[in-house]
């Protein structure tokens, strides 16, 4: 789709469904009916208005959501040819009103402090302003995008979309400080008397400690080698051998595997479930098999060792068994240790959020008020430190959700 005949085309396919399945499965709930409306009928400014209403970063969720387990995915179209590239159309109608801001209440007086500006913090902090705080947002990185921008490579996201979000985020008055990690240069302490609502949007920053002996085989973490803060390609290229093990089949997995294809490595994907399990977006998937990477799936890997000058990882084989009830578990199959040679290994299992920011307090979090509350009334968190899924999509959808618990502050 290049042209806006294209868009109203496409949008002239939505059957404008009563129960709209594609609404129900999108985490944020966009109005995707009436949007497709005001698409086929070359109402542009109003479909954007439209998705206004319910997301802040189509230009960032149009293009990297994993829809086609959410809203395409579940697009009645789907049982009659193809489903509506609903993904696709929320980014070609952002992408004609880049410099677009939305419409803001007046100031209201109260202040605000965002920390961490990827998806959850950014869309936290346009909510507020747009409800009159005036909101200040501290991130540790040199640039707002979080993920976005750290570990996410060039090919599958223009990172100068986020030049685009940062004429929004300075259009509507919201007042960034780069380099300050708090809990180290400053302590949250200090800022909490300053503001009326606090929302930590630190993310995950840590990778998942990999659990399996080594024997002398190089141990790296995916979340470290493609943080663009700590290393470029030419600094991969030289640390890693030849033929490299990625283990995990996560988006992070699977955009760590294509990144060392293009570095001339030969690259094998071990998981220990089924391709049809994995988290990583399909066309990601087939995106990383097109290129030449290996997938092995239902592998567990168990140790590394090296002989006769040979790196291997030792792997079982997997099967996944389906109790009454639905539970699925993973078993390892009896006898069917196989070997794979490498150079290097890189673990991509997941990552964890880090508790630095909440150094010098003794706030918790209180999942059982709300997943985005703690021990106290005007500080809430967000992000993937209470997604389950990590998803951009539930990212921003946790800063707005957050946005209408911070107007019920106690202050």
């Amino acid at each position: 789709m290049n042209t806006r005949e294209d868009f109203v085309a496409e949008a002239r396919r939505c059957l404008q469904c009563k129960n709209a399945p594609c609404v129900v499965a999108c985490p944020a709930h966009n109005p995707i009916p009436r949007f497709m409306k005001a698409v086929r009928e070359g109402g542009f400014a109003e479909a954007k208005t439209i998705w206004d209403e319910t997301s802040v970063l189509p230009e960032i969720c149009g293009r990297l959501c994993q829809n086609e387990t959410l809203c395409v995915g579940h697009c009645t179209m789907n049982k009659l040819g193809a489903p509506l590239k609903i993904g696709e159309l929320e980014a070609a109608v952002s992408d004609l009103f880049p410099l677009d801001i939305p419409s803001m209440s007046p100031p209201n007086g109260r202040r605000h402090l965002v920390i961490g500006l990827g998806p959850a913090g950014l869309s936290n902090a346009m909510e507020m302003a747009k409800m009159g705080y005036f909101v200040d947002a501290i991130d540790a990185n040199p640039d707002l995008g979080g993920a976005l921008i750290n570990l996410i490579p060039g090919f599958r996201f223009d990172h100068r979309i986020l030049e685009r979000i940062r004429h929004k985020v300075e259009a509507m008055g919201i007042r960034i400080q780069y380099g300050v990690e708090v809990g180290k240069t400053v302590l949250l302490s200090e800022l909490l008397p300053r503001y009326d609502s606090v929302f930590i949007a630190c993310g995950s920053d840590l990778p998942q400690g990999a659990e399996i002996e080594t024997h002398g085989v190089p141990l790296w973490y995916a979340h470290d080698l493609l943080d663009r803060q700590r290393y470029q390609p030419s600094d991969l290229k030289e640390m890693l051998g030849k033929a490299v093990a990625v283990v995990g089949l996560g988006n992070v997995a699977v955009d760590m595997a294509r990144v060392l294809v293009r570095l001339g490595k030969r690259v094998t994907i071990v998981y220990r479930r089924s391709v049809n399990e994995a988290p990583a977006g399909r066309h990601e998937i087939q995106a990383a098999r097109d290129e030449g990477i290996e997938i092995r799936e239902l592998r567990l890997p168990r140790s590394c060792s090296i002989a006769s000058g040979k790196r291997s990882l030792l792997c079982d084989r997997t099967a996944v068994v389906v109790a009454l009830d639905g539970t699925k578990t993973i078993e390892t199959v009896p006898g069917s240790g196989e070997r794979i040679e490498l150079d290097d290994l890189v673990y991509a299992t997941g990552q964890r959020s880090s508790d630095t920011v909440f150094n010098g307090t003794d706030l918790v979090l209180r999942p059982d008020l709300s997943p985005y509350s703690t021990s106290n009334p005007n500080v809430f968190v967000g992000g993937d430190r209470v997604n389950r899924h990590k998803r951009i999509v539930d990212a921003m959808v946790s800063g707005i959700e957050a946005a209408k618990l911070c107007q019920g502050g106690s202050r």
